[in-house]
């Protein structure tokens, strides 16, 4: 090979890296798209489980987070909509954990956004349930654990037995080459379904794009987090270009490396995260394994961040009804995958519908698949009828609806049963995020929506009190398909049926419509659609209209 060829050699290979490496940093979330933020208080902790990804044993010293610093953290995060979670270590081993809680009472009014991430509360139970509204409680099989958590097991998200913990420390850029690590970097588990981070670091806080990464700062001794100040939440992820850079190829999380049970405290590792290995080893004669690319044992088909075989197995059954049509395996799957990652203590049955284009992998998905012999033109009323009729005959407590081109966030069922157990309503509904169809997110919202007089159909979720609104799929006059969601929705406010809004963005919405880009002055794809809206309203106006949708609805949608 001469020099001239190894040089353009070098480039293309430069310049498909440098592809890889930004279709990863638009997959992936930026904290203010983020269900959860974390603010971790303490590095202390009663256990020392495998793989922690707190990488609580690999810090030099002790550490907890000062009231003062805990405020302004909170103070932050003003106008965030999401939860709030303290985490650590054991939070509950705060020496100041009480006046924490009387902090946190005051800056975040709303209980339903204060968030206990924690193994043990100690002699805290009564403390943590009027202090906090959302719970993730993993006792990891410690009778004390198990014991001291009784009286809120309840309350949230809660799992006991062992958890299984994926490699932290064996680095996915020693085990794949830079194009497929950086692939894997976009679809990380961390920052596709857990959190963002505060952390307290030499007496300052900072802020991170990822817990983890924060975890790895805190274990070498970094300081490479963005200031924390009012609203640094809101920042692109543009801003968190850096941080991405230094810790994401050193992480174990996005290799999906096979790790160990917590109890059995080894820390799978290798070559680039050695020193904290050997750390662990010096400070407290840790066991370590070491793992190269030849040795590597992965577990592609499971979730890193699904470390519990108990985890969101309990709870109501809740069916999630997708329309499919010819849209492509990727888009399918990524639907798919979404609905299988909740995080939510409940039983989740997704149900595929073929609207007359069936997918025989999809067979071989923990799916219910319905096949339909032809295709109805309807926008998916057909394929969601039939879908919901099979869910209702199955005892489902609940239908939500996710289209086959979008996708939930993790917390997106979570946040819905929040907002039934808050209002006792029979219809939820959440917000979404606008994405354009290359996963491009959209610096958009719909006023409609903002004001809760619209709710997109994969924004809803029905109680079997509201089951009888699913007739509607199936009678709804063919001609007013493009408009199902609103004419759903009209249905509802006919019913005086009672709707609970979670106010969550909690739905990843791939919008085609034109109108959209026009609003952003950007280009619209292809094949970008305009709804027939003069069609539908001259229908609605016109007397048949008005009968036949009397007849078939029970009510003239724009009477509603």
């Amino acid at each position: 090979m001469t020099i001239e060829t190894l040089a353009s050699t070098k480039v293309a290979v430069s310049a498909a890296v440098a592809i890889a490496r930004q279709r990863a940093l638009q997959a992936m979330r930026a904290p203010s798209q983020m269900g959860i933020i974390c603010i971790d208080i303490t590095n202390k902790c009663d256990l020392g489980c495998s793989n922690c990804t707190r990488l609580l044993v690999n810090q030099d010293k002790y550490w907890d987070m000062t009231p003062d610093n805990f405020r302004l953290a909170l103070q932050s995060l003003r106008g965030y909509p999401g939860t709030i979670a303290v985490i650590g270590g054991n939070p509950c081993m705060h020496p100041k954990f009480e006046e924490l809680c009387r902090i946190f009472a005051e800056e975040v009014p709303d209980k339903a956004q204060r968030g206990l991430w924690t193994n043990n509360v100690f002699k805290h139970a009564d403390l943590a349930k009027e202090t906090f509204g959302v719970f993730n409680l993993n006792p990891h099989n410690s009778k004390r654990g198990v014991a001291s958590l009784a009286p809120l097991k309840d309350l949230g998200w809660y799992y006991e037995g062992h958890s299984d913990h994926s490699s932290l420390l064996a680095a996915v850029q020693d085990l794949y080459e830079p194009e497929e690590m950086w692939e894997r970097i976009g679809r990380c588990d961390v920052n596709q379904f857990w959190s963002a981070s505060i952390v307290q670091i030499h007496g300052s806080l900072k802020a991170y794009f990822c817990e983890v990464a924060a975890s790895f700062d805190l274990a070498r001794g970094g300081d490479h987090g963005m200031e924390v100040t009012p609203g640094w939440w809101k920042q692109p992820l543009e801003a968190f270009e850096k941080q991405i850079d230094r810790f994401c190829p050193g992480c174990g999380i996005p290799a999906k490396v096979k790790g160990h049970l917590d109890h059995e405290e080894i820390d799978t590792y290798s070559r680039t995260n050695a020193d904290l290995a050997e750390k662990s080893v010096a400070n407290k004669k840790r066991k370590v394994f070491e793992v190269d690319k030849k040795t590597a044992k992965r577990v592609e088909e499971k979730p890193v961040t699904l470390y519990s075989p108990n985890l969101y197995r309990k709870g109501p059954h809740i069916f999630v009804v997708t329309p499919y049509h010819k849209e492509s395996l990727d888009v399918l799957r990524r639907c798919h995958e979404s609905v299988m990652q909740q995080e939510v203590e409940a039983r989740v049955t997704h149900v595929m519908v073929a609207d007359g284009h069936p997918r025989s992998e999809i067979d071989s998905w923990d799916v219910s698949h319905i096949r339909l012999p032809k295709e109805h033109g309807d926008n998916g009323n057909t394929p969601r009828a039939m879908g919901s009729l099979y869910a209702q005959t199955n005892e489902a407590e609940f239908i939500a609806f996710l289209d086959a081109d979008n996708w939930f966030y993790p917390n997106h069922l979570g946040s819905m049963l929040d907002a039934r157990r808050q209002t006792g309503a029979n219809v939820l509904c959440a917000w979404r995020d606008f994405y354009d169809p290359e996963g491009r997110r959209l610096a958009m919202t719909e006023t409609g929506e903002n004001d809760l007089t619209h709710v997109d159909t994969s924004c809803l979720m029905l109680h079997n009190t509201a089951f009888d609104l699913n007739l509607m799929w199936s009678n709804m006059p063919k001609i007013l398909s493009p408009w199902c969601d609103r004419i759903f929705v009209a249905g509802i406010a006919h019913r005086r049926i009672l709707r609970g809004h979670s106010q969550v963005r909690s739905v990843a919405f791939t919008t085609l419509y034109r109108a959209h880009y026009t609003a952003l002055g950007i280009p619209a794809p292809e094949n970008a659609k305009t709804p027939p809206e003069g069609e539908m309203l001259a229908y609605l106006q016109s007397a048949d209209g008005v009968r036949e949708t009397v007849r078939r609805l029970g009510f003239w949608p724009l009477a509603v």
